[in-house]
């Protein structure tokens, strides 16, 4: 460091501001003099400079400066808020050696361990304290022993109680989520943190950090190689609790989300931007919409934290366009993970011990929902994870934690993530005549942590069918005409942003909180009790209510209202009465039918079912036994007003079953 430096570095830490400041530091215990980058660029820029491109020596000599002030061991120069902040997979060999700040997630944090800094030896021959000051990564014993009445190489033991050590813990920060977009591989940068810098943040944490870039060289054997891995020194770590609601946004965006804001339509904008490649399922992209808004967590008197944001289960035919939903829905949140079940494990999920680069020691990495806390999660193929692994998903779903005791190491991490989960039937395909909540392949357990739970069925359909061929070949011949959403993709995510950071809908009146109430009670009296128990029944809890509740407020906070109105209720309600309609809970009058829940028909269509096996067994003893013909059963089964269509299709779906079989080509007979 230029001497005409190190003197305006010296006459600006003895400034009477600075000692202010250092007075109050030392009152409170403190020993890091933390400054604003722009405070030493008002100071002089010569400075600004020289701790940008020789930060190394610019350091030591501030905080050997400190100590002398303070006479505190180990004060600490620490900056923070630079003009620029790099992506981690900006950082290249041109930056070894510079003062830099990166913003990241914390995926990896080791054990804090004590670093030697200043190593005290006795010499074994004459007893002489000799002291070495520890640079670089290997350890530095003494040439030859300081007494000059001695002089000798040694033999030496270290005397750990007079050396002088402080904390030193490695970690590892990633690419932000929401910064990679096309589909690429996140990166990641090692980093070193010591002192009081240590243990301020966990996996999961989004962090802001300014350091040195230096590099150690890689090794393979006992052969060093031409190539170095990049090492951060930490020197500032400032963690992002709440990322998305903090995200800033200019002036310009936060004009144009209040002059939307005027438009009355600003919900259905929304709505009818979302995934707009992929034809009809209008419910299903509200659903959506509501959930990537969100709503906001209700934190209690006791502790307690009841959460905010809407988990939503899309399970259906293959070919619905599930995936494609998932990764719409991904790319447009602020921040968005998208995992498939089928490939990943419990810990990639939730957390994993692994070997530390450095250290060799376990340390603790942060799964896809701690990476993705205070965003959306999208999970394929969900049914594909085994029990194991989506029971450790648990937890996260509904407490929005995860609780880690691996390899010794136990932490609790943030999961406060929505999860938009797709998955198939059972079988590959829904079976139109056994009840749908069998035919879901999870646990009932997982089932009730979901507010809402959609079932897409391929079913042919004349009209539908042409419209969607239409759709789709016009999406090959034209996509700009037929892809035309009235918010693009970055649009939707800064009024996702501005929502987050602005919109708090909070109940007002007893209006809306009564209709939320008696659709419950109601709905809970005529479904609930001792049916809720039975195999294959969706569970009855008290989370619908909250999940209603979560569903209102995201309705509100969609309009960009701080009111939950009435209104907000009945599209939750809407919303909630259609998956109950799919899962075959409710009929289409609105009315809940028990025979649904446990057979998979309403009333009406059982009757029917079991009227037409009646004909088969009575027309089977007319022909002795050899069964039933065909064209009869259909004859007879019209007689009593069922349509030819639901035999043949109740006698194809029964042949699948094994409850009928086909003695001869015309002839159908119950299995015995």
């Amino acid at each position: 460091m230029e001497e005409k430096l190190e003197e305006k570095l010296e006459e600006f830490l003895h400034s009477k501001e600075i000692q202010e400041r250092l007075m109050k530091l030392s009152t409170e215990g403190e020993k890091s003099l933390i400054l604003d980058y722009d405070k030493i660029v008002e100071e002089d820029t010569d400075l600004a400079t020289g701790l940008l491109d020789n930060p190394t020596d610019f350091l030591e000599n501030a905080n050997d400066i400190l100590e002398d002030i303070t006479g505190i061991p180990n004060s600490h120069f620490r900056v923070k808020n630079l003009d620029k902040t790099m992506e981690v997979r900006g950082v290249r060999a041109e930056n070894v050696g510079e003062f830099i700040q990166l913003k990241g997630i914390l995926t990896r944090a080791s054990d804090v361990k004590p670093e030697i800094k200043v190593a005290t030896f006795t010499c074994m021959r004459c007893n002489e304290e000799n002291r070495v000051m520890q640079t670089g990564k290997e350890f530095r014993e003494p040439q030859m022993c300081q007494n000059p009445d001695c002089g000798k190489k040694g033999p030496f033991r270290l005397e750990e109680q007079n050396s002088e050590f402080r904390d030193w813990q490695s970690v590892r920060i990633q690419e932000l989520p929401e910064a990679l977009r096309g589909g690429r591989v996140p990166r990641n940068l090692s980093a070193i943190v010591r002192d009081d810098m240590v243990d301020q943040a966990t996996p999961g944490n989004e962090v802001v950090v300014t350091g040195v870039l230096r590099t150690i060289q890689e090794s393979e054997g006992h052969k060093k190689k031409n190539t170095f891995k990049k090492v951060l020194h930490i020197n500032h770590i400032i963690v992002n609790e709440k990322s998305v609601e903090e995200t800033d946004l200019s002036e310009e965006e936060e004009e144009w989300v209040e002059e939307l804001k005027e438009n009355e339509d600003v919900r259905e904008l929304v709505i009818n931007s979302v995934a707009p490649s992929i034809f009809g399922y209008d419910k299903i992209k509200e659903a959506i919409a509501m959930q990537l808004f969100g709503s906001p967590a209700v934190d209690l008197p006791d502790g307690s934290r009841i959460r905010g944001d809407s988990h939503i289960l899309l399970t259906g035919d293959p070919g619905t366009a599930k995936s494609q939903m998932l990764k719409w829905a991904k790319d447009v949140a602020p921040r968005g993970v998208y995992a498939s079940g089928k490939k990943a494990t419990g810990a990639g999920l939730t957390a994993a011990a692994v070997r530390d680069e450095l250290t060799g020691g376990w340390t603790l990495e942060a799964g896809a929902l701690a990476i993705g806390d205070g965003g959306i999660a999208c999970i394929d193929e969900f049914d594909k994870m085994s029990d194991e692994e989506s029971g450790a998903i648990l937890e996260s779903m509904e407490q929005q934690t995860i609780s880690v005791a691996k390899a010794g190491i136990v932490a609790t991490l943030n999961t406060r993530t929505a999860i938009l989960a797709a998955a198939n039937p059972r079988l590959g395909r829904f079976d139109e005549y056994d009840p749908i909540p069998e035919q879901i392949d999870l646990p009932a357990l997982i089932l009730s942590r979901f507010d809402l739970i959609f079932i897409l069925r391929d079913i042919p359909k004349e009209d539908k069918d042409r419209d969607l061929a239409d759709h789709m070949l016009n999406l090959q011949s034209s996509p700009d005409k037929v892809v035309e959403p009235e918010l693009d993709k970055d649009e939707l995510r800064k009024l996702i942003i501005y929502a987050k950071k602005y919109i708090d809908p909070k109940f007002e009146g007893d209006e809306a909180k009564s209709k939320l109430e008696d659709f419950f009670v109601q709905w809970r009296t005529s479904v609930g009790g001792e049916t809720a128990s039975e195999e294959g029944a969706v569970p009855i809890t008290a989370r619908q209510l909250e999940a209603l509740v979560r569903l209102a407020k995201s309705n509100a906070r969609l309009r960009l209202s701080n009111t939950v109105t009435v209104e907000d209720a009945n599209e939750a309600i809407d919303l909630f009465r259609e998956t109950l309609r799919q899962m075959g809970i409710e009929d289409d009058s609105g009315k809940p039918d028990i025979d649904i829940l446990m057979t998979g028909h309403d009333r009406s269509q059982h009757d029917k079912l079991q009227r037409v096996m009646n004909i088969i067994e009575e027309l089977t003893e007319d022909f002795e036994g050899d069964g039933a013909p065909i064209d009869m059963v259909k004859e007879e089964a019209k007689a009593d007003g069922i349509d030819e269509d639901f035999v043949r299709e109740m006698i194809s779906q029964e042949k699948k079953n094994g409850r009928l079989y086909s003695p001869s080509e015309k002839m159908i007979k119950k299995a015995t």
